[in-house]
């Protein structure tokens, strides 16, 4: 049963930014992760709670989120009715699936309209859970972070086992899922590291990735090999050199 009083803390809700040949989307940020990543751009985002922030430049306390429910998400998500059928909503984060049953219920609301729906994850989520949201993703955004076990600790604070289990599991439902690399400068994005990769994506499934871009401005480089086994087939080294310099 659904019900509009589930609530979460949510940082920031980002309404109708237009992407090129596509039409409004919605960009809900949940606050709260698991994880304790070392190059995290936004630390304070890791407790799902409200909390009191200091503003040096304002110099003044701000609380860095707002408690939702169900129905209010909702309706800022579909207050254009008219371009209901061109409208996207993503949940990002933190970690987005870390509040499973308010995301749970926004995204079987949403579906009920047939809104698109995207969710941006590190996949560090129960498989229960994980299991219980898939069919309600239209566009899974599966973070990778490390393919080695003990290395991926050491720069995230969690073992990549479940993260791995629920990608392959991801792969075989009715999503779409766009696995993308985050790079640490130093500890994943070597020459020697596109070997690890390639392996461990081939063991779990995956046939395309995607790297960030050279710039803020240039396309992202992607890897799409269709007739070969490892995923990184297509990319040139010097491209993966020049988009992740040491």
């Amino acid at each position: 049963m659904i019900t509009k009083y589930v609530s979460a803390c949510i940082r920031d809700i980002q309404k109708h930014r237009f992407q090129e040949g596509s039409g409004p989307q919605t960009v809900v940020i949940l606050k709260g992760c698991p994880m304790y990543c070392t190059s995290c751009p936004s630390p304070e985002i890791r407790n799902h709670g409200v909390r009191l922030v200091w503003d040096p430049a304002r110099a003044r306390h701000f609380e860095d989120g707002r408690i939702f429910s169900v129905q209010e998400v909702l309706e800022l998500c579909l207050d254009h009715p008219d371009t209901l059928c061109e409208t996207s909503v993503l949940l990002t984060g933190g970690e987005a699936l870390m509040q499973h049953a308010f995301v749970y219920e926004l995204l079987s609301r949403l579906k009920e309209r047939g809104v698109h729906t995207a969710v941006e994850t590190t996949g560090y989520v129960a498989e229960s859970q994980f299991a219980r949201l898939l069919p309600l993703i239209d566009h899974l955004i599966f973070y990778i972070k490390h393919y080695e076990r003990e290395a991926h600790r050491k720069i995230t604070g969690v073992y990549n086992d479940l993260i791995l289990s629920n990608l392959r599991n991801s792969l075989g439902s009715s999503s779409e899922v766009e696995v993308r690399l985050t790079l640490v400068p130093g500890l994943n994005d070597r020459p020697e590291d596109v070997a690890g990769f390639s392996r461990m994506l081939q063991h779990v499934g995956v046939k395309q990735v995607q790297l960030p871009p050279l710039s803020p401005s240039a396309p992202p480089v992607r890897s799409n090999p269709a007739d070969h086994a490892s995923p990184f087939t297509g990319v040139e080294m010097t491209e993966y050199q020049d988009a992740f310099p040491t």
